[in-house]
């Protein structure tokens, strides 16, 4: 048995179309999730089935709608990204622990799910990422092709590309030109015996990392719900189209309405 280094997954979704960034599904659970779904439901009614059907779906789609999301938590996906550090910023935020936990406010007996609410929102998140500590960086670093800017006015998290004048070929040349211009820094750093954990501190935010990440289906949805929205950054929707591409049969057959527009 040999280790080696991470070479992009057969069935990569190629997100930000530089061919160097992806998201790859890599592993799901053997059980149907749609069927799972259902069959975690009706266990309230000591009841399952063996087979899925219109019927099972538009019980997936009352569910969802009507909050009873707890069905969607027993189907878990793990996907493997590489994206650039700012990226992983935002996604990371999909995140939570686990633990035996049990409340009491004023002497009475509290209900999980009122805590559920505030400590549990993404129902089942887990990323593990390359170490900046372990292994040195490699250059590669996004730069997108079209500049955007910020409106003068209205949605602050909103940007829009710049005009066809902007000279947009320049602006990429010269982020790209300092970007290497901070790796070479660093390698410096590291040849003069500095530790990679501090040498690493002057790495643009553009730099490729890669993580795993293991989420539920509630948390798919989750995701997917926010990241896919008009007014989300570029870069981190066209990882959320990603995902959704790699996971749409299982989407569908729950009754998930997403806007890939």
């Amino acid at each position: 048995m040999t280790t080696q280094a991470i070479d992009q997954p057969d069935g990569a979704v190629d997100a930000l179309g530089d061919g160097i960034g992806f998201v790859a599904l890599v592993d799901r659970m053997q059980q149907d999730p749609a069927l799972k779904v259902v069959n975690s439901a009706r266990i309230s009614y000591d009841k399952q089935k063996d087979g899925f059907d219109e019927k099972d779906k538009k019980l997936c789609s009352f569910l969802w709608e009507h909050g009873h999301t707890s069905p969607y938590r027993h189907s878990f996906y793990t996907f493997h990204w590489k994206a650039p550090l700012f990226v992983f910023r935002q996604a990371f935020k999909y995140q939570v622990g686990s633990g035996w936990r049990t409340y009491e406010v004023d002497g009475n007996e509290v209900s999980l799910e009122v805590f559920d609410v505030m400590f549990d929102t993404d129902k089942g998140c887990s990323w593990n990422e390359v170490s900046g500590r372990y292994v040195k960086w490699t250059p590669e670093f996004y730069v997108p092709s079209t500049m955007r800017a910020n409106p003068p006015h209205g949605n602050k998290q909103a940007s829009v590309d710049l005009p066809a004048d902007f000279d947009h070929g320049g602006e990429h040349a010269a982020m790209l030109a300092e970007c290497h211009e901070a790796f070479e820094r660093y390698e410096a750093r590291i040849e003069r015996g500095v530790a990679k954990e501090i040498a690493r501190m002057l790495l643009p935010q553009n730099l490729y990392t890669q993580a795993y990440w293991t989420v539920s289906l509630q948390g798919v949805l989750h995701f997917l719900d926010q990241r896919l929205k008009k007014d989300a950054q570029f870069e981190i929707r066209a990882f959320a189209r990603g995902i959704a591409e790699l996971v749409k049969d299982d989407l569908e057959r729950v009754g998930a309405q997403l806007d890939l527009d």
